[in-house]
């Protein structure tokens, strides 16, 4: 049943990534800005954010299983529907479509597993940002490949169909997994939580980190490799390729997860974060962007490994629930996924690519100073 979840959530975010090197052609086809360009990107990060904290609400009344279930069905409408599209305005709405799933879906899954996994729930959990790095490196090859030969919508159809394949699967477990309802805390007392609890401030300072980069890069990168006279399947096959480190080191965090949930861990890979994302912004051309994709795959895949090991520490004290640990998480990437790739764009326009990187850059550095105050605290204490 594990497998199975893992395999929902590794098409999900094969249907997530695999937008990222088609952003040149669709703002070649459409006509588009590099602004509107960025809203395809971003406007799933809308619906992830409109989805997140309502699911972990409903988990007080429907299973994760059920849930888990009724996201999947959403994702491969989305999917259909991103096939059938030809207008933009059509296009965004299948993407938000297909955000309101995969947020559903993270917070869903997130708690079926922790269900199943029992005591090695942090183990299982961090194993998400493996399962998560193989797509993001499969996702841009498999897009820009199959959208070359086939057409933009070919990617989305296809994963459509494997979807409902792996919700039939699912629907058919008989595991008794899953089926635990958890009441979610009262947004008060949520917020109070994180201010208070400095495992979970920690979790969301990391996740905020790498997602505030990657939401922002999703664009800029493939913008400035297009520049370079890269086509989509050899951007896919760059974000592939560096995909690979991160699937690399975020398996290696995974299985030391319980010895490597340290705010000291963690503050030294977020500084990595910020030294790459410095890199293309003190140089121009491809081999600086190449080199940001490869450096900042390895130090997020730390940290985002982490994070969940994190926010279970506050799972156990009991100031949130599985299910709305994951919503934050969500949270934090949706409003990154919306924010970073128009404010990317707008920079991109206004000022250069390199003065957005800058600004990833401090924002790394930010929350790597933040963490490693959390570490200073601790080690006093």
């Amino acid at each position: 049943m594990i497998l199975l979840v893992y395999l929902a959530l590794f098409v999900g975010d094969l249907s997530w990534t695999e937008i990222t090197p088609l952003i040149p052609s669709y703002i070649s086809d459409y006509d588009l800005t590099a602004l509107e360009g960025g809203l395809v990107l971003s406007v799933a990060s809308l619906g992830i954010l409109v989805a997140s904290l309502p699911a972990s609400v409903v988990t007080r009344h429907v299973s994760p299983r059920a849930l888990t279930l009724s996201a999947m069905a959403l994702v491969a409408v989305a999917g259909l529907a991103m096939g059938l599209a030809d207008t933009y305005p059509q296009i965004i709405a299948a993407r938000l479509v297909f955000g309101l799933g995969f947020g559903t879906l993270w917070v869903a899954m997130a708690a079926w597993l922790a269900d199943a996994a029992g005591s090695n729930a942090a183990r299982v959990l961090a194993l998400t940002t493996s399962v998560v790095g193989v797509s993001s490196m499969l996702g841009p090859a498999y897009a820009g490949w199959v959208a070359q030969h086939f057409g933009l919508s070919a990617p989305f159809v296809g994963l459509a169909v494997v979807t409902a394949v792996l919700f039939v699967l699912l629907l058919l477990d008989r595991s008794g997994t899953g089926l635990r309802k958890d009441p979610s805390p009262p947004i008060r007392d949520l917020a109070r939580a994180a201010g208070r609890d400095a495992d979970l401030a920690t979790m969301l300072l990391l996740t905020t980190a790498a997602a505030v980069v990657w939401m922002t890069a999703d664009l800029l990168a493939p913008l400035r490799l297009d520049a370079g006279g890269f086509d989509a399947a050899r951007i896919g096959l760059v974000f592939s390729i560096a995909s690979l480190s991160f699937v690399a080191a975020s398996a290696l965090t995974a299985r030391h997860a319980d010895r490597w949930a340290r705010p000291g861990i963690a503050a030294a890979a977020t500084a990595g974060l910020a030294a790459a994302a410095a890199v293309p912004a003190l140089f121009v051309g491809v081999p600086a962007v190449l080199v940001f994709l490869v450096g900042a795959a390895v130090a997020s895949g730390v940290t985002v490994a982490l994070t969940f090991p994190f926010g279970l520490m506050a799972v156990d004290r009991g100031h949130v629930t599985v299910a709305v640990m994951s919503a934050l998480a969500n949270i934090i990437w949706a409003l990154s996924g919306m924010a970073g790739p128009s404010l990317g764009g707008a920079f991109a326009e206004w000022a250069g690519d390199r003065t957005a990187f800058a600004v990833l850059a401090l924002v790394s550095l930010l929350v790597a100073v933040l963490v490693g105050r959390q570490a200073r605290t601790a080690a006093a204490h």
